[in-house]
């Protein structure tokens, strides 16, 4: 919850997401933990710069899959 509520400053530090190809919204990923035990925190900002809206759309596993992607790709 720590990492999650450090996005309140300054959300656009983290790096686009590789599912940010993917989808028309701006995906970012917060990285979190190290190892075998790294998580992605992935979510989009709206809003300017002076006040911005950080939504959470997944946490997932660093060795899971990169979503929207199909099995077959």
């Amino acid at each position: 919850m720590t990492a999650i509520d450090s996005l309140t400053i300054m959300p656009r530090r983290c790096s686009l997401a590789r599912e940010n190809e993917n989808f028309s919204n701006e995906i970012r990923q917060l990285l979190y933990g190290k190892g075998r035990n790294l998580y992605r925190i992935l979510f989009t900002i709206s809003g300017d710069e002076n006040f911005s809206t950080v939504r959470i759309l997944h946490i997932r596993h660093g060795a899971q899959q990169t979503l929207g992607l199909d099995e077959d790709e």
